[in-house]
């Protein structure tokens, strides 16, 4: 009998992630052609469709009854890169903007390689992590290619305070309603690079590692392409200029 359990990097999958990809890729190149009106409502269509998942994930939950209430508070990175996501299409903050830009890229992809899920295709708990986690690539590569932001070098440091904040508070949420988001308390059930790093709290080490090389392995797209640029120009490196 086949196995009903989710299979890493199986065909369904890899599939997946093509699809992902693809869609994170060719919708904002294709838009980018396009007039600010029209780039501006597809932002809006893509930020609905976010919150859209999201709600009916939280709906599908709830009414399975399979998770207790605390565990229903947004508060895994993911779940808050949905939202901010959202709201950066709708306004195209810069500040939040390189939140979700380094979230997205440098966690939610992390949790696209190896989900903690053991539903497969096509069972609908599949299909909205996969919704959910693949349209915020999909949102913070269509506000960089469309809307041309891009995070600057100040981004980091900033970027990587909010999130030591944020994992100070859920930490202590975390003590208070016995929950693990952030998996600050336990890893994940399923595999994930966390299982490198040893139990609990040797593992939060390697997860506090693994988050700050992140922001400089993305930031590095940005970094070439800044040197190639001035090299082209026969202008001196000086550092990037803040924006926002």
């Amino acid at each position: 009998m086949e196995s009903q359990s989710f299979e890493l990097l199986g065909t369904s999958h890899l599939a997946t992630l093509v699809v992902i990809a693809a869609v994170a890729v060719v919708v904002p190149l294709t838009v980018r052609r396009l007039a600010l009106r029209q780039a501006r409502t597809v932002a809006y269509l893509l930020a609905a469709l976010l919150l859209g998942q999201e709600a009916f994930d939280l709906w599908r939950q709830i009414d399975a009854r399979n998770l207790s209430p605390a565990a229903l508070l947004p508060l895994h990175l993911c779940t808050l890169a949905v939202y901010l996501t959202a709201w950066t299409l709708v306004t195209r903050s810069y500040r939040t903007y390189e939140v979700v830009y380094f979230w997205g890229l440098g966690g939610t992809t992390q949790a696209l390689l190896t989900p903690d899920l053991t539903a497969r295709f096509p069972d609908p708990a599949y299909l909205l992590f996969f919704a959910g986690h693949g349209l915020v690539i999909a949102g913070v590569m269509y506000l960089t290619i469309t809307f041309r932001l891009r995070p600057r070098a100040a981004s980091i440091p900033r970027v990587a305070a909010i999130t030591a904040a944020l994992a100070v508070v859920i930490f202590v949420i975390n003590l208070w309603l016995d929950t693990n988001f952030l998996y600050l308390m336990a890893k994940p059930a399923q595999p994930s690079l966390l299982d490198w790093f040893g139990p609990w709290p040797w593992y939060l080490v390697g997860l506090v590692i693994v988050g700050v090389a992140s922001l400089f392995v993305w930031y590095l797209p940005f970094l070439f392409l800044d040197l190639w640029r001035r090299r082209r120009a026969g202008m001196p490196m000086l550092p990037d200029d803040r924006q926002g």
